[in-house]
């Protein structure tokens, strides 16, 4: 609700995000997850899954109110034995008939865009602030024509390398024209995934509601690839790392009487590059969840709500690497820790300049939430892990 006096609506300031989860609590719930899951060989992981988000959905507070997590495990139980069931039967297709196992294989792949838009609809459904539930339009005409593009483009370019014939020694107009297309096809299918990204985000923001007040989303398809542009460009930057430092670690062992292509020498030329090539990987990755998470929850929009973060790239590799150093020298007990640690620092960084009253906001949206619009909606949701 955005209040028409533009004096009145500049007087509210921007509404901190809060988590308040403590790594001990948590982790005697992780626990038990984990044993329980084990104990009935993973039909308690539908449990567990309600059990963690009610507890990180339970302790994120904004403006004095938590959100609140209402999903019913039986339903996630549902939806987990369909998709076993759709392996199971591919699996035992592929023993009798390699045939019988690609259209089962096909069929699959022609239901996961509906599947991914009954799981964004569950998850929606099953999320609430206030008391008011969120909602997601089931668009799935939208859905299937964007999540077919990587199937269209990978189809496209199976079929035209099946078209090249190599042993044929003569040159052939055809020939070239196919050889350039096998090479510059996979160059502009990676090119396309800023594009393609910028498309699944915008369906997904678009078709969200919080009540029956729908999200805007302000992104545009420039902003991704200015996002994926230094990505681009890191590989590149890494190799002519890894050859200066060569160029000075191989004449160096020379000198000293080691052949830099025997074992020791490779041990010596090893280490940085491995220690080079991991770096990168951490930063490229904090990198792209850090920006891609700025990106979308500064251009979301809701009633004239702007959503604000400012993730810092250096601080999320910092988070990435010490979750990992601690998980791996504990065997993975010191997971709960790091899922803590990491939702305490995004949740400070996180906040929300409102355009009115939100609990005034809220009171509408519950009203005009309709019930048996949910109840029949939520009949055809399902939780696959999508």
């Amino acid at each position: 609700m955005q209040d028409n006096d533009l004096g009145k609506e500049t007087s509210y300031s921007d509404k901190p995000f809060e988590f308040t989860g403590k790594a001990m609590e948590f982790f005697s719930i992780w626990i038990v997850n984990v044993a329980l899951t084990i104990l009935t060989l993973g039909i308690y992981s539908a449990w567990a899954k309600v059990r963690t988000h009610q507890y990180f959905y339970g302790n994120t507070k904004l403006d004095d109110a938590t959100f609140r997590y209402l999903a019913d495990p039986k339903q996630i139980l549902k939806g987990r034995i369909i998709a076993f069931a759709f392996f199971m039967a591919y699996y035992f297709a592929g023993l009798i008939s390699p045939i019988a196992a690609g259209i089962i294989f096909v069929f699959i792949l022609l239901l996961i865009p509906a599947l991914i838009v009954m799981s964004m609809s569950f998850r929606l459904r099953n999320s609430a602030y206030r008391n008011v539930k969120f909602d997601f339009n089931k668009n799935f005409k939208r859905a299937y024509l964007i999540f077919s593009m990587p199937v269209v483009f990978i189809g496209a370019y199976v079929f035209i390398a099946s078209q090249f014939q190599p042993e044929v020694t003569v040159d052939t107009n055809e020939n070239a024209v196919l050889s350039i297309m096998i090479g510059v096809l996979p160059l502009l299918i990676l090119f396309l995934i800023p594009w393609w990204e910028f498309m699944i985000t915008q369906f997904k923001v678009l078709n969200s509601k919080y009540g029956d007040a729908a999200l805007t989303f302000q992104a545009t398809t420039k902003d991704y690839f200015k996002m994926y542009a230094l990505v681009m460009l890191m590989p590149m930057l890494a190799l002519a790392l890894i050859a200066v430092i060569a160029s000075i670690i191989i004449p160096m062992i020379g000198l000293s009487g080691v052949n830099p292509f025997d074992f020791s020498g490779l041990t010596v030329m090893t280490i940085p590059i491995v220690l080079i090539i991991l770096l990168f990987y951490v930063w490229i990755f904090a990198y792209v969840q850090t920006k891609r998470t700025n990106l979308v929850f500064n251009n979301v929009n809701l009633n004239g709500h702007q959503l604000n973060s400012d993730l810092k790239v250096g601080y999320m590799m910092y988070l990435y690497f010490t979750n990992t150093i601690a998980m791996a020298l504990t065997l993975g007990l010191m997971m709960p820790w790091a899922k803590i640690r990491t939702a305490k620092y995004k949740a400070s960084v996180t906040s929300l300049t409102p355009a009115g009253n939100l609990g005034e906001f809220a009171s509408m949206q519950l009203q005009n939430q309709s019930a048996i619009g949910e109840e029949i909606g939520e009949m055809f949701d399902m939780d696959l892990g999508f």
